[in-house]
């Protein structure tokens, strides 16, 4: 495997891609590099947690005196002879998201990004939510007038069962009310309308080499992404680690899983069978570099990112 950068002039974008033979995994962060509240994510640090975590954790990721972490919300597609698929949505544009000014009304241009990879959204087969959270959903559909239609037409929608009943249950019971910040009505109803969810079990096999992995507590249906490549596996985490520095403390839990504890258990044996693995990690919401291993210190672990290699060059 290696990892080369490519610049995309006209957008004025550098992206991560990981090579794997005929295979490739493509990093796009809807929003990157983001300095976030630390307390509106993690409540319980002090300061002085900050600044243990700034020692533990790469430069820059945690600011002790702005009391910020450094979050990305980061896309992937993967593209091998026989699909290309996209993990999980992001935030999307044009999406009403008044509590989430960062979020909300928004213009990028994540489709013209696709375009200069070759890939348009007729191409893309294969789209997973891991779970069905406002940020990670909403490129699942585009605003066409007044409509919100599928932005991928071609695609089968793959969600877990559980995710999939859980959200659509608590929408019916208080149709309403803005479920997911009313990414519900925006970005998973209209998928139910129109093309339909694939929902599947939450360890299912999605295509070759590709494949779920059940991570509860988060959310209660959320899953993690494997993809076999023939030189090793690469984990797509989704929000299993929110941080780097919850790599080096197993109590901080991100304020938004719905069930603690059993978030904590997920990540911890998630976190030890990639280190025993040597599995490559491709984080949710890590800033880049965002393709790494884990190597355990004492109890904890740290993130190291592969190297970067020159396109051409023979792989790490």
């Amino acid at each position: 495997m290696k990892v080369v950068r490519r610049h995309i002039p006209e957008l004025d974008v550098e992206l991560e891609r990981l090579e794997a033979g005929p295979v490739t995994v493509t990093c796009i962060p809807d929003m990157a590099n983001v300095a976030w509240p630390a307390k509106a994510i993690f409540p319980g640090l002090s300061r002085s947690d900050l600044e243990s975590a700034a020692q533990r954790s790469p430069a820059g990721t945690v600011d002790p005196e702005g009391e910020t972490v450094r979050l990305s919300f980061n896309c992937y597609v993967i593209q091998t002879p026989d699909y290309v698929a996209l993990i999980d949505g992001g935030i999307g544009n044009d999406k009403e998201r008044p509590h989430r000014p960062a979020w909300h009304r928004r213009q990028t241009r994540f489709l013209d990004i696709l375009a200069a990879m070759g890939v348009s959204p007729e191409d893309v087969g294969i789209v997973i939510n891991t779970h069905l959270h406002a940020d990670h959903v909403g490129w699942n559909t585009r605003r066409e007038g007044e409509v919100w239609r599928p932005t991928f037409p071609n695609a089968r929608y793959v969600v877990s069962a559980d995710e999939l009943a859980h959200w659509t249950a608590l929408h019916r019971a208080d149709p309403e009310e803005q479920t997911l910040h009313g990414a519900f009505a925006d970005s998973v109803l209209p998928i139910i309308e129109s093309v339909g969810f694939e929902t599947v079990a939450a360890d299912a096999d999605v295509a070759a080499g590709l494949r779920l992995r059940p991570a509860p507590g988060h959310s209660p249906g959320m899953v993690v992404v494997s993809l076999a490549t023939g030189e090793g596996d690469v984990l797509f985490l989704a929000d299993a680690v929110h941080h780097q520095l919850q790599l080096g403390d197993d109590s901080i839990v991100c304020k938004f899983c719905e069930d603690p504890e059993q978030a904590r258990a997920t990540r911890l044996s998630l976190l030890a069978n990639a280190a025993a693995g040597n599995t490559v990690l491709a984080p949710y919401h890590f800033p880049a570099p965002v393709f790494g291993r884990l190597k355990a210190e004492g109890a904890s672990y740290r993130f190291h990112p592969l190297d970067f290699a020159e396109a051409g060059e023979p792989a790490n």
